[in-house]
């Protein structure tokens, strides 16, 4: 069983955000997953204009993890930030899309061929949930 994930709806794209990771990114026109977007594997900032700002006191304030509907996320991804279109719904991730999520994880890194439920190794999903 893996941890429940948010899902979080923008008018092109879905991010599928475990904690504060970016687990995946599926294009809402076709259904496609995008493994290789720059939002995978990023870290959640918050909302954008709000995430990493510095305080009154010189520090860096802490970063809010919950964006709310109208936002844009910002995720943090190899030394950049991406920041989302606006936020039109944020949804609990069903049980088939986060299956859906790490069959695509598997195809594009790096399971072996074969039965899927005999070769499977630790996907970004799983790999999360065992850290935390």
């Amino acid at each position: 069983m893996t941890a429940p994930c948010s899902l979080y709806l923008t008018y092109r794209s879905e991010y599928l955000v475990l904690r504060d990771l970016c687990v995946g990114v599926r294009d809402r026109g076709s259904g496609t997953w995008i493994p290789l977007h720059a939002a995978v594997c990023a870290h959640v900032l918050g909302p954008h204009g709000l995430a990493g700002q510095e305080g009154p006191d010189g520090r860096t304030v802490a970063p809010i993890m919950r964006a709310r509907l109208g936002e844009r996320l910002e995720l943090y991804a190899s030394a950049r930030r991406v920041v989302t279109g606006p936020i039109v719904a944020i949804e609990r991730a069903s049980e088939s899309v986060m299956n859906e999520a790490d069959r695509q994880w598997q195809t594009v890194f790096g399971a072996a061929t074969g039965d899927y439920a005999v070769t499977r190794r630790d996907s970004i999903i799983t790999l999360t949930q065992r850290t935390a």
